[in-house]
């Protein structure tokens, strides 16, 4: 009767990237705050990155690529102290290649000794200047990890770990 179908537009090219990185091995509490998580590697376990845009050098994760990216963090850690050990992971990102940092997203947990507890957090983002964005993960905010805490890594299956997801175009 003269009706027309509706105009779609073309749906966009879904993922472009996503990529998962984990601590490599056990790694020992700082003792201080804002400690830098370092020794992550690419998961290589039953795995393929759609894309490869990300990379890390000393603990800094940069990428190539524009846009927007969802982050999910979780890190693991087996308390060492009888009273506690509080702990608060955290993410940061960086505009200006490194030079300051600011805190993106965190969880807090606490582990008794011998107890195995678990915190993350998971925030979208948007990188549009690829070539002075950074990204770090810090054991530690406000709470110090004790030194005979362990924070869980391993080489064969993820425990403290990252997941960097393109969601699409700035």
């Amino acid at each position: 009767s003269g009706a027309t179908a509706p105009e779609w537009s073309t749906p966009a090219a879904g993922i472009t990237s996503a990529q998962n990185f984990r601590l490599a091995a056990n790694q020992a509490g700082s003792g201080s705050t804002g400690t830098v998580l370092t020794n992550w590697e690419e998961v290589d376990t039953e795995y393929s990155q759609i894309g490869s845009v990300w990379s890390q050098s000393s603990g800094v994760f940069s990428t190539t690529t524009t846009g927007i990216y969802l982050c999910m963090f979780q890190q693991i850690l087996t308390g060492s102290v009888a009273s506690g050990d509080a702990f608060d992971p955290n993410v940061q990102t960086s505009t200006n290649s490194g030079g300051t940092y600011t805190e993106r997203a965190h969880g807090w947990a606490y582990a008794t000794n011998g107890q195995v507890d678990a915190a993350g957090n998971q925030f979208m983002f948007d990188v549009t200047n690829a070539s002075t964005f950074r990204l770090r993960m810090r054991q530690s905010n406000t709470n110090d990890v004790d030194s005979s805490s362990t924070i869980a890594g391993s080489t064969s299956e993820n425990a403290t770990h990252i997941m960097l997801i393109r969601l699409g175009d700035t």
